[in-house]
């Protein structure tokens, strides 16, 4: 499996987790930190998944967006992870892009961070083949993510339920997208509005009965939960067009 990711730190920081998951996987990985720009000499081959984690568009001119597009036509998986440079972000302004087109959501016109300090609760809101092998019973807290609109033909898997506490106990009030894939497209592209690493995952890194220690490289290891390995496995081979 060949896989384009671009953003999150370099080697050693917050990328260490998809990385270790992407290792997991034995995927060929060109991997690009967020300062780096995209361009024509990254596409020498087709890729198989293109993932931006936190990759703002200022490192990705018009001209190199339009081959990401040609690589998912081609048969590509897309997906955008939340971040400060994702979506809107901070720093995004995916708002009105090419790569804004192959998602099934739009981006705001503001800012669109939105953290929980109670935390919200990470909840399927419809079943999807790809998640056979994930149990949702023991879903993860999460502390923040990226607000979206969703498009006509988007299909939301999770929902993030917002924790609040009243004088009855703790309650759960409302919902926001966490997961959307389209429902009608052949194109397999996704939009996971939440981080894959600290702090905005919140307890998701540990999602799971088991800790699984995954080798970054030969001197970096991670260890996390079993579950969110068996998730994030579960969304990327979908991407690959490894399952249905």
């Amino acid at each position: 499996m060949k896989v384009l990711y671009a953003g999150d730190s370099p080697l050693g920081g917050s990328a260490n987790y998809l990385l270790g998951i992407l290792n997991f996987l034995r995927a060929d990985v060109l991997h690009l930190a967020p300062a780096e720009i995209l361009s024509s000499q990254h596409f020498k081959k087709q890729f198989d998944v293109i993932i931006f984690s936190d990759y703002s568009r200022d490192s990705a001119p018009d001209s190199s967006q339009k081959i990401v597009v040609e690589q998912v036509q081609n048969g590509a998986g897309f997906l955008m992870i939340g971040g400060w440079g994702s979506f809107t972000g901070l720093n995004g302004s995916w708002r009105n892009s090419l790569i804004e087109k192959l998602l099934p959501v739009r981006c705001l016109k503001k800012d669109d961070r939105r953290n929980f300090s109670s935390g919200a609760l990470m909840a399927q809101n419809q079943k999807h083949k790809m998640f056979q092998s994930v149990n949702f019973k023991n879903a993860p807290i999460l502390c923040g993510l990226n607000e979206v609109s969703l498009k006509k033909n988007s299909m939301v898997l999770l929902n993030a339920k917002p924790i609040h506490f009243s004088n009855s106990g703790l309650v759960l009030k409302g919902e926001v997208p966490l997961l959307v894939v389209d429902s009608n497209s052949q194109d397999r592209c996704a939009a996971f509005t939440c981080d894959i690493a600290p702090h905005w995952c919140g307890g998701m890194v540990d999602w799971g009965s088991k800790r699984m220690k995954l080798s970054v490289n030969s001197k970096i290891k991670i260890e996390v939960g079993d579950q969110y390995v068996r998730f994030f496995t579960a969304l990327i081979h979908w991407l690959a067009r490894k399952t249905n």
